[in-house]
């Protein structure tokens, strides 16, 4: 059965793989883009005191994307 993760829990998660590198690899967690992306979404997230319909739909799908790329 497959799981329901928030938008919000999604943006927590990869918010975490910011500055990361991937021990196997030797290779940033994120692409330089992507690093760039989920900072401005973080911090769009936070400013809006963690509300996350202030996304765009674009936005959630990358931030999707991204998520299911390193924990689905």
């Amino acid at each position: 059965m497959p799981r329901t993760v928030s938008v919000g829990t999604m943006i927590e998660q990869i918010d975490g793989l910011r500055g990361s590198t991937d021990m196997l690899r030797k290779e940033p967690d994120l692409t330089e883009w992507e690093e760039g992306f989920v900072n401005s979404v973080v911090a769009k997230y936070k400013a809006a005191s963690k509300d996350s319909t202030t996304l765009s739909d674009k936005q959630v799908a990358i931030v999707e994307r991204i998520w299911r790329k390193h924990f689905a």
